[in-house]
């Protein structure tokens, strides 16, 4: 039988003009946190991160300090890996450009692409961003600004060297055809064959010197540089021995995973496929692009200043609340809104209430009762075999989530074990089985709760690498664990004795959650009752709210006319933003979408009329409007609790209702 082939992950190299942030934070973090999943699996593994540190824009940073390019990326980089080094990001090469064994690698694809006559030399026009390093075409600058950062471009008439990526255009167009999840994910995949749909221009690689000197010479011209995105893209191949140590290359080559982030997907996708394909090389196994960041403004950049430093959240909160917290929070693909008010309201509701609150709530009561020994025995209660069948199926879940880099659904089914435990608990009631003297009953709440807790451990171990061995600790056990294959139900020795329970997740009670706190009591109902807690819908018919149960007639009490209401009518209808985190198809309904959607805190499931308009993969990440206060309907024997609002289309079709910029989940719309 023939050896796995090493996991070989890689991160964008990160521009050295300016400190990181937690966009940067997040790329690096979901590398590490797929890294240790995959040596979890027994997988040998190899994970690339890097800096690139050519171009225009380090060079003015350079001259702007009065030091020079290198002296300013030297500093850069040491900051970068001691942030890597604060997180905990166990990378296995990081990759200068400024690096010999790069700048040969990069020399040699220049020699090669040129001695086939895949480079040419013209002179081009066109309209340069000097912050982008790039240029446009006039058609793609009709107010003269550039596309990307919206500031002034210039026009340029250059001599210059091009790659004929035009020639790889229709064997790229077919390869991503034919391999469906090269691409992922797959709304990604439509934008770079939407991309492709366009005559595909030549790549411009090279800048004269006289312009830009900072950068890899051309070695069949040493007037110009190499193009800095054309030198950056053949990091992941000059890393890993291209082309002196071909043995070492092959062994890693093609990368399992090429991590980027949604802005840069066409160079990856388009400009480096090409390059790859004029050389002869496979390409990578998949290019995932995640989503962005977003404050209230729009995404994070360190141009515009509206970033988040990522340490001062660790320092606060701690390591793992936000290394989960990023995981948690975002759907894997989509744009999160980030907000401090955000994290805590999930590091409270999912770590200190739910995975914390496990120990906290059972094992002073197993010390004080059982002289803290997990005893297993027969299982007589009905709930034990459930969760155990749960647990298996958590397992299998989770790991093909984690294989697709599905980072928040892994989660996510973790934690419906999680929560399903802590019900365990309400259910059987060991303070009253205590009571009462029914040692077996209680016996086997404990070992069952204890067994959860370790199973669940391992689960959040590739999340939260530093509190998981904590959780092994409180239940008595070393702390160290299975390879993920081997983890059972079942696993946790008769006799294990625990130890007295520290909070490994202290609540945050802080003057800012205490005002939270005060604005969810102000979304109860008149009798005083929370609205309820989960699922959502949409209707067939066009220009309604969709799911949910069917639409009543307007109330008539309030009206102050015929069809109108005032305003204190209206605002008995409850509508929200929600955030869509899973879509699928109901089965034996054409039309029909099951969602599962995130209001804040809460997720509901609902059923939505709009299979016919729009595929899952292009709501998951979608931010929509949902009446909230319906009442929980079953459609198609599936429950559905609340309705999306969606409009009709000239076409016939139907839109869903949604934000024209971030907003936060389950923020009341007014």
């Amino acid at each position: 039988m023939t050896a796995q082939k090493p996991f070989y992950i890689t991160t964008p190299i990160y521009y050295a003009n300016a400190e990181l942030h937690i966009g940067h934070a997040f790329t690096t973090l979901a590398a590490d946190t797929a890294t240790r999943y995959q040596r979890a699996m027994g997988r040998e593994a190899w994970f690339l991160t890097g800096s690139d540190e050519h171009g225009q824009k380090v060079e003015q940073a350079a001259r702007a300090k009065g030091i020079t390019p290198l002296q300013h990326t030297d500093a850069l980089v040491e900051k970068f890996k001691a942030l890597w080094q604060r997180l905990d990001i166990c990378y296995d090469d990081f990759i200068r450009t400024t690096e010999e064994r790069h700048k040969k690698a990069v020399r040699h694809v220049l020699g090669q692409l040129y001695a086939k006559g895949d480079i040419y030399s013209d002179t081009y026009t066109g309209w340069y961003c000097t912050p982008c390093e790039r240029f446009w075409t006039e058609k793609e600058v009709p107010e003269k600004l550039c596309p990307d950062c919206h500031r002034p471009v210039e026009e340029l008439q250059e001599k210059n060297y091009f790659f004929r990526m035009s020639k790889y255009q229709q064997p790229l167009i077919d390869y991503i055809k034919a391999h469906p999840g090269f691409i992922r994910p797959e709304n990604r995949r439509n934008e770079v064959l939407g991309f492709l749909a366009q005559p595909l221009q030549d790549l411009c690689i090279s800048r004269p010197k006289k312009r830009l000197a900072w950068g890899i010479e051309i070695p069949f011209d040493p007037e110009y540089v190499t193009y800095v995105w054309f030198d950056a893209l053949t990091n992941y191949i000059s890393a890993i021995g291209y082309p002196d140590d071909m043995a070492r290359f092959h062994r890693y080559w093609p990368a399992s995973c090429h991590l980027v982030g949604k802005d840069i997907l066409t160079t990856h996708a388009v400009y480096w496929s090409t390059m790859l394909f004029a050389l002869g090389l496979p390409l990578p196994e998949m290019l995932f692009a995640h989503g962005w960041w977003v404050l209230s403004g729009g995404k994070m950049s360190k141009s515009v200043g509206n970033v988040v430093n990522p340490l001062d959240l660790v320092e606060k909160y701690g390591l793992d609340p936000f290394r989960f917290f990023l995981f948690r929070e975002m759907v894997f693909g989509a744009d999160a809104v980030f907000s401090e008010e955000s994290f805590i309201l999930r590091y409270n509701a999912d770590l200190a209430n739910d995975f914390g609150n496990l120990c906290q709530r059972t094992l002073p009561m197993l010390l004080k009762r059982r002289q803290g020994k997990f005893r297993r025995g027969p299982a007589t209660l009905p709930q034990t075999a459930e969760i155990a069948a749960l647990a298996r199926a958590v397992k299998a879940d989770y790991i093909a989530a984690m294989e697709g880099f599905l980072f928040h659904e892994a989660l996510k089914r973790t934690w419906d074990l999680i929560s399903r435990l802590n019900k365990f608990i309400d259910e059987t009631a060991p303070w009253k089985l205590a009571k009462e003297e029914k040692w077996a009953d209680l016996d086997e709440v404990f070992w069952t709760v204890g067994e959860g807790i370790r199973f669940c451990a391992h689960l959040v171990q590739p999340f939260m690498p530093h509190t998981a061995p904590k959780f092994l600790e409180q239940i008595g056990l070393p702390a160290t664990f299975l390879p993920l294959p081997q983890l059972e139900w079942g696993q946790l020795p008769d006799g294990t004795v625990c130890r007295e329970p520290s909070p490994i997740f202290p609540r945050l009670d802080t003057p800012r959650i205490e005002s939270l706190k005060k604005g969810e009591k102000a979304e109860k109902s008149p009798k005083g009752e929370k609205t309820a807690p989960a699922s959502t819908g949409v209707s067939p018919a066009a220009g309604q709210a969709t799911g949910g149960a069917p639409a009543a007639p307007p109330a008539a009490g309030g009206a102050t006319g015929e069809g109108l209401i005032d305003y204190d009518e209206f605002m008995k209808t409850h509508l929200a933003v929600a955030v869509v985190e899973t879509a699928e198809k109901v089965a034996g309904a054409d039309k029909l979408l099951r969602l599962t959607v995130r209001l804040g805190e809460e997720t509901r499931q609902l059923v939505a009329g709009i299979a016919l308009h729009y595929t899952p993969e292009q709501l998951i990440g979608k931010q929509v409007v949902i009446v909230k206060n319906l009442k929980p309907a079953r459609i198609r024997g599936v429950e559905s609790h609340g309705m999306i609002l969606a409009a009709g289309t000239p076409d016939g079709g139907l839109a869903v209702v949604t934000t024209d910029r971030p907003a936060t989940p389950g923020i009341r719309v007014k």
